[in-house]
């Protein structure tokens, strides 16, 4: 019910907000107005779109809106051309649309900066129970979905968790999927030994209390590492998670994937603007967690991490390093990219 709440929130910020008179953080910000690009209207995306709308239009004093695209590869190329302010964007989008790779090709994002990380994404295989799979080398020979007709990055990140064990497309049975959900219903009725999923989603634990025996969350192949992850794609990386209530599907401590999703700008936003937006986020950090759950799993200290695939923006940056989050790490990552 909360959550239902929380997204209607987000439509009403959807469409034109009217101004608000609260007291802001900061004259600095110099837009009369900002567009966050988001996915759908009833998405995550949407919702934490809508967060933001609201802090930025409270702190900063500045007319904001959330606007639903059909996904990230529609709305990183407006960026580019200043036709959107800001959007929600993964750390595997970010950083194919920077590198021209992939549906980016021929129209790189090279302009696009990051203001701060706000979602890690815990990503992995999952199994029934009953199939007797444990690790990503058992698939072998199995029917493992691979390609998500609604995001083409997750295609190249699947093939890449399959390489940790040393496996290719071609060492299984390759399917099609209309998208994670479907991929879920796939698994649960037989249609597929395997499908990757992020592990927050409501729909996993609903399908593990729905299937006999429940579901079971792989092991990443003996290749996993952050270097092997990210030569894959960019913005992959590994994680460690343990069984919890949350998810009783991790049924032993875990190696698995994840990736983030970045609130990037677009080139509109000026040094000053940006300096304002990460000034904005970072204090207002544990209030925002409060109202948006997905945003609890990034801790105030870790909004700008090091392995970030496209640059911070110079007037983030210049906040991160006054507020004393900027590291040597984060300016041996983003020197050679400036």
């Amino acid at each position: 019910m909360k959550y239902q709440k929380l997204l209607s929130t987000a439509v009403v910020l959807g469409g034109a907000v009217a101004f608000m008179t609260l007291g802001g953080i900061s004259a600095e910000a110099k837009m009369k107005s900002i567009t966050i690009g988001s996915n759908p209207a009833g998405s995550t995306y949407f919702l934490l779109a809508g967060g933001f709308a609201k802090l930025f239009q409270e702190q900063l004093k500045i007319r904001s809106t959330a606007q639903p695209h059909a996904g990230s590869s529609v709305y990183l190329p407006l960026m580019e051309k200043g036709e959107i302010t800001l959007g929600l964007n993964s750390s595997l989008d970010s950083g194919l649309a920077y590198n021209g790779l992939g549906a980016y090709k021929g129209n790189a994002t090279k302009k696009v900066r990051s203001i701060a990380r706000i979602w890690i994404l815990p990503y992995m295989y999952m199994v029934k129970e009953s199939s007797g799979i444990k690790t990503v080398a058992d698939l072998k020979g199995k029917k493992v979905v691979i390609k998500f007709k609604t995001n083409v990055s997750l295609a190249q990140t699947n093939r890449t968790i399959l390489a940790t064990a040393g496996l290719t497309e071609k060492d299984v049975t390759s399917i099609d999927s209309g998208g994670v959900v479907s991929g879920i219903n796939m698994v649960i009725e037989g249609r597929a030994h395997a499908t990757t999923v992020a592990l927050a989603m409501p729909q996993m634990r609903k399908a593990h209390a729905a299937v006999p025996g429940g579901l079971r969350i792989l092991h990443l192949g003996p290749k996993a590492n952050d270097a092997f992850m990210q030569k894959g794609i960019a913005g992959l990386y590994t994680m460690r998670v343990k069984p919890s209530k949350r998810m009783p599907f991790v049924r032993q401590p875990t190696h698995i994937a994840a990736f983030d999703t970045y609130l990037n700008a677009g080139t509109t936003v000026s040094n000053d603007d940006a300096y304002a937006m990460a000034k904005a986020v970072h204090s207002q950090w544990k209030a925002m967690q409060k109202s948006y759950p997905p945003l609890r799993g990034v801790k105030q200290n870790k909004l700008v991490p090091s392995n970030n695939p496209i640059p911070f923006h110079p007037g983030a940056m210049k906040y991160y390093k006054e507020a004393g989050l900027w590291t040597d790490a984060n300016e041996k990552q983003d020197a050679g990219r400036r």
